[in-house]
């Protein structure tokens, strides 16, 4: 059955080199690629390693024998279309036949060809989408942003989620700028530190309200911030706050607090100068159809003009590198830093604050550091309590790990976060003013009431938490 269609196939198959080099490509990957993207459909392989050798490895090879067959058949003398193989089969006597059975076979081959292919990209698609393609595939240039993300409040948050989005617009947008990201990797002219992602990214409330939404943060939150001071007994210390998170607007409820600058009855408008938008010269509000422009003393030539949005405050949501007194507090906070080792905040603060060439050295060296300071001045300690010490060094390197990265230049505050005061200070500084003599208060009872700063035992925990 369907013989001589078959060998007429396999003659056409042998005499055509680019074809016979593409039927032997998709023989050796189509297979194996099926069957891993069916599993990876079915199961989420997490290889990053088993990932890219399919999907990165073989994949392309099955494009190339695609299109060598393709080309094949359209630039030979002995393809199926050409004059010389038609006139062939019309002498011969059972040329319907032949005709009709190559048909045939070329179209079952094909059929079964395409529709694994169809599972193949299916697959190799949602493999780009996903965290390990993000994160690990350029591996020197991601490991700060990606060990960032993975202890952050977004880490169960897919990367496309945020930097992609629905929409065929973005999704193309994105990939030629990865292109030129690809380009850039490979001529090793990326920029080191990688700058934070500003302009590309998709309009931020189309972003974040896709979870966030404004106009139901109502009212107030309750802020602790647990911190060590850098004396012998790391004593612990707490800042209170009462932080006016308010809402954006709700039905009849009126827009107040720190989302009151997302409020739709509220447009705010800045004029920036500098690419981190830190250097903020003009500010203009517009509420209920009044419009108000607050500007500096000096006059200011060209800038860029920005709709605030929810960027401009939370402006590292997911990828956050703490300063080294956050991190060593964050490490005592969750119990891995022994808090009873005199001085610890002190020398683990000192160690991991020096320069390093590389992480490598830095990992050497802080264990050098707290390992001699306690020999010389606490060899009891040294001497009985060593495991103690240990627990203490992995803790301050575990602090400089996640935030440091010599071989990308990123050092303690390389990136300035907005959540804070150095965020609203650059319109709330009482320099910008309107020109019936407003301006923008540097009040920060504007945010938050401080009900404790820096104390040992703040009465209002004792208060609230009956501690």
């Amino acid at each position: 059955m369907l013989k001589e269609g078959w060998l007429f196939f396999k003659s056409f198959i042998k005499q055509n080199k680019l074809c016979l080099i593409g039927s032997i490509l998709l023989l050796v990957t189509v297979p194996p690629l099926t069957i891993f993207a069916l599993i990876d459909s079915a199961y989420h392989v997490e290889s990053h390693v088993l990932q890219q050798f399919f999907y990165l490895g073989l994949f392309p090879l099955m494009l190339l024998g695609l299109a060598l067959f393709c080309v094949g058949i359209f630039i030979s003398r002995q393809g199926f279309f050409s004059t010389e193989t038609i006139k062939e089969l019309v002498q011969k006597a059972d040329k319907a036949k032949v005709l009709k059975e190559t048909a045939l076979v070329t179209s079952v081959i094909l059929t079964v060809v395409l529709i694994c292919m169809g599972a193949i990209v299916y697959s190799a698609y949602h493999y780009t989408e996903s965290v390990n393609f993000c994160g690990k595939l350029c591996h020197k240039v991601m490991t700060p942003e990606f060990t960032a993300y993975k202890h952050s409040p977004h880490a169960h948050v897919k990367c496309v989620e945020c930097h992609i989005g629905p929409g065929a617009s973005w999704f193309v947008k994105s990939k030629l700028n990865g292109m030129k990201e690809v380009v850039e990797y490979l001529t090793n002219t990326y920029p080191k530190p990688l700058p934070t992602p500003l302009h590309n990214l998709r309009p931020a409330r189309e972003t974040c309200e896709e979870c966030h939404r404004p106009e139901h943060f109502i009212g107030y939150k309750f802020v602790i911030k647990e911190k060590r001071e850098t004396d012998e007994n790391n004593s612990k210390v707490y800042t209170v706050l009462l932080m006016k998170t308010g809402t954006g607007g709700m039905r009849a409820q009126k827009a107040h607090g720190i989302h009151w600058h997302v409020s739709p009855d509220v447009k705010i408008y800045y004029k920036y100068t500098d690419e981190k938008r830190e250097n903020i010269v003009e500010v203009i509000k517009v509420e209920n159809g009044q419009k108000t422009v607050f500007k500096g003393g000096e006059e200011v030539g060209e800038g860029h003009i920005r709709e605030m949005d929810c960027l401009d405050c939370h402006n590292r949501p997911t990828h956050i590198f703490h300063s080294a007194e956050e991190a060593l507090d964050l490490q005592f906070v969750s119990g891995a830093m022994p808090e009873d080792l005199p001085f610890i905040k002190k020398v683990a603060l000192e160690a991991i604050t020096k320069e390093y060439s590389s992480r490598e050295e830095a990992e050497i060296k802080i264990a050098e550091y707290i390992n001699n300071y306690y020999q010389n001045n606490y060899p009891d300690i040294f001497k009985n309590d060593k495991e103690k010490i240990d627990k203490a060094i992995k803790a301050a390197r575990e602090a400089y790990l996640l935030n440091v990265f010599p071989e990308m230049n990123i050092s303690w505050n390389t990136y300035t976060n907005f959540l804070g005061h150095d965020g609203c200070f650059r319109c709330h500084n009482e320099e910008l003013e309107s020109a019936d003599g407003e301006v923008i208060p540097q009040d920060c009872s504007l945010c938050h009431n401080l009900l404790a700063e820096e104390e040992e035992n703040p009465e209002i925990l004792e208060t609230i938490l009956g501690e």
